[in-house]
């Protein structure tokens, strides 16, 4: 690498680390990618075990079901590295992966023939499209295996008899160990076959060496502990999507993937173009190798089909394209220097990389560190506070769980696998038909989805992005009992005598609805369950404080809340929420200049044992406001020995003199 790096003018030099390091800028971030986990706790497994375990060992709902593992060796490398290094060793490795990926693209560019400006923009730009897949999963070796497909066509087709051979086996030995790390080789064949009818539409020679390549790593891409399953495992994948909606899977949109869209266009346009470029005499002083070739050309076009239909193959399609991107840029740069020489290098390449150097370093200037959040766990997402509830009361056996929160679950460190199996988790072929139709259905009742859950004997349920959760709203509170509410995580317990005194501890009045338009709504429940443990007056008083939180005032219907759980015979409350309401809504009371009520409920909030200062002086303040001079009088001298040389003490001394007091 340092010899290359020699040989490279300086600003070359400067632009291809400006390209590596938008692609280590857009990588290094919080690890924050759900999939990571069950991934890490496979890998475990694996090598706990040395062997695949073949079925949902994960699972309570199905732990019978054929678990086909097509990315084993990612997961059990992912597991070592973080035994080894934690989350930001493997942040680090994915961003090393991603670095060679690009570097290596960057070469090939180079080698079609591509200018170095040209290169670095437009990879640069496929970074741009794809950061969103630059996560900690197997499919950034995908990206690796497309670059080296692109590399294999063009040393196949232009080398040697005896150097494609070469080739042709470094390339299929490369394939099966692509395929022990993801599923994504699928695209290898498909790739490599489209390049041979690309050959034959240019004539030029190397259809029948692809072909023969495509044939045999077709055959490669089976060579994996599952075999044949990989054809079952991507079948799968078409058929999961149209029963439970997953947004990876989801066509490319305008308002969610405008960079993908213009990327796709310009895309369009160089393919329109290849026939006449294909064929086109190429300008004096311009290498051949910078026409526009259908080989070069097809490749791109499986992935561009695979992107159409589902945004995840948004990335692959956009590396793969690049070098044709970059080719097109180089035409056009050639163009411009043609007509204003002063545009010659370095000039253009400086100003490159200062653009990309730029983009990169300045949203990390303005923020507190260069790698905001670092790069170890990111936790804003997980429902931390409802994992440890759960944990605390023992709420993990048979607890329903959505996706994303059955990753974690599973690899969380107090009760995750193997203490405890989760309700589902990301493994989409680990789950039969029927999970997958329940969970995506937008229709489902409360009576439907109570019975589902005793299908599947949940006796808990944690719900996060609650906000947005429609089946937060599925939990009928006859049945279940609300438990945990606190930012968008919710805990249900099934109304079972075991937990009885949880319940009773710690039921939240509230019920849910949704709609697509203003997501989920908090309900009160103002009359309690039957099956409920909890005092009427203790119910009451717990609606109170709900309404409170949801009106954000002290509203009407909260007020009656509260007044029906003061109504209560005495000692129903428990002593210090007695006290706490009646001091505050007698503190209400005297601001509104309703001295009397006032004064019953402080009395009553000091008879419960709030012994407060406030409560004190405000009750001072009633019994003044009601011309009881000798108690008020009492009441102030009392305040001053407990405010001291406080100015609040020099005013009830003050107040007390004013009233006779002595």
């Amino acid at each position: 690498m340092r010899l290359a790096a020699r040989r490279l003018p300086p600003a070359t030099l400067w632009l291809v680390l400006s390209l590596l390091l938008v692609v280590a800028g857009l990588a290094l971030r919080p690890m924050a990618e759900s999939d990571l986990f069950f991934r890490i706790k496979a890998g475990q497994e694996i090598l706990l075990h040395h062997g695949l375990p073949r079925r949902n060992l994960f699972s309570f709902t199905y732990p019978d079901y054929p678990d086909l593992d097509t990315s084993w060796l990612f997961e059990v490398g992912a597991a070592a590295l973080y035994g080894r290094a934690g989350f930001p060793g493997v942040v680090v490795a994915k961003t090393l992966v991603l670095l060679g990926t690009f570097a290596g693209a960057y070469l090939l560019c180079r080698r079609r023939g591509a200018g170095a400006v040209a290169t670095v923009l437009a990879l640069a730009a496929a970074a741009f499209v794809g950061r969103d897949r630059f996560v900690e999963r197997p499919h950034i070796f995908s990206f690796a295996g497309e670059v080296a497909a692109l590399a294999a066509i063009d040393l196949v087709v232009e080398g040697g008899v005896a150097a494609a051979a070469r080739v042709g086996v470094a390339f299929v030995l490369g394939v099966i160990v692509w395929a022990n790390l993801h599923a994504g080789v699928f695209v290898a064949p498909f790739m490599i076959g489209a390049a041979a009818l690309g050959a034959a539409l240019d004539r030029g020679g190397g259809a029948r060496r692809l072909a023969l390549l495509a044939a045999v790593a077709a055959l490669a891409t089976l060579a994996t502990p599952v075999g044949a399953g990989l054809i079952h495992y991507l079948r799968l994948h078409l058929e999961i999507p149209a029963l439970h909606p997953v947004d990876e899977f989801r066509a490319p949109t305008w308002i969610s993937d405008a960079p993908l869209i213009v990327y796709a266009l310009g895309f369009a346009l160089l393919a329109a173009a290849a026939y006449r470029s294909a064929r086109a005499p190429h300008p004096v002083g311009q290498p051949a190798s910078r026409r526009i070739s259908f080989r070069a050309l097809a490749p791109a076009l499986p992935l561009a089909a695979l992107a159409f239909h589902a945004v995840r193959f948004g990335a692959d399609f956009a590396l793969v394209s690049a070098p044709l991107l970059a080719i097109a840029l180089s035409r056009f740069g050639a163009r411009l220097v043609a007509r204003w020489p002063a545009l010659r290098a370095p000039v253009p390449a400086i100003a490159a990389a200062a653009l990309l150097v730029g983009f990169t370093v300045a949203p990390r200037l303005a923020a507190a560190s260069p790698i905001p959040g670092g790069i170890g766990l990111d936790t804003r997402e997980l429902p931390l506070a409802a994992i440890a509830f759960a944990n605390e009361n023992d709420l993990r056996d048979r607890m329903y769980n959505d996706f994303e929160t059955g990753s974690y679950l599973l690899f969380e460190p107090v009760g995750g696998y193997p203490r405890h199996r989760v309700f589902v988790d990301p493994r989409l072929p680990a789950y039969p038909r029927q999970m997958h139709r329940l969970l995506g259905r937008a229709d489902v009742g409360r009576a439907e989805w109570s019975a589902a859950m005793d299908h599947y004997g949940v006796e808990t349920a944690l719900l996060a992005y609650a906000g947005l959760n429609r089946r937060v709203s599925w939990w009928d509170p006859e049945r279940w009992a609300l438990v945990f509410r606190a930012g968008d995580a919710r805990v249900f317990v099934r109304r079972l005598p075991r937990f009885g005194s949880l319940i009773a501890a710690h039921e939240i009045p509230a019920t849910f609805d949704f709609s697509v338009e203003e997501g989920t709504t908090t309900l009160p429940i103002e009359l309690r369950p039957a099956a409920s443990p909890v005092p009427d007056c203790e119910w009451s008083r717990r609606v109170g404080d709900l309404l409170f939180e949801l009106d954000g005032t002290l509203s009407s219907r909260a007020r009656q809340a509260y007044t029906r759980a003061l109504a209560a015979p005495s000692g129903c409350l428990a002593p210090a929420d007695e006290a706490r309401i009646c001091a505050w809504l007698g503190a209400l009371d005297l601001d509104a200049g309703r001295a009397a009520s006032a004064l019953e409920l402080l009395v009553r909030a000091l008879a419960r044992g709030d012994r407060d200062l406030t409560t004190v002086t405000n009750r001072a303040v009633a019994l003044e406001a009601l011309g009881r001079a000798a108690e008020a009088a009492d009441a102030w001298a009392e305040v001053a020995t407990r405010a001291g040389d406080s100015a609040l003490g020099t005013r009830a001394r003050e107040r007390r003199a004013h009233l006779g007091g002595r």
